[in-house]
């Protein structure tokens, strides 16, 4: 994988990790809104971005 597209691949997962951890941990600790519902489910759309972005440029592929 060429460097600045692991680069990418790393900032995607950390943004879908930090999204998640914010959101569901918002939601524990407070309860469960609209907002809480929304960054959760950005967290699992960058998420699934991320893994398909670093699947499709992954080394193995030829």
């Amino acid at each position: 994988m060429e460097p600045q597209t692991e680069r990418r691949c790393h900032i995607l997962i950390g943004i879908a990790l930090v999204l998640l951890t914010i959101g569901i941990g918002y939601d524990f600790v407070v309860g469960t809104k609209l907002a809480d519902f929304l960054v959760i489910i950005a967290g699992l759309f960058t998420g699934w971005v991320a893994f398909l972005y670093c699947l499709g440029n992954a080394s193995f592929w030829g």
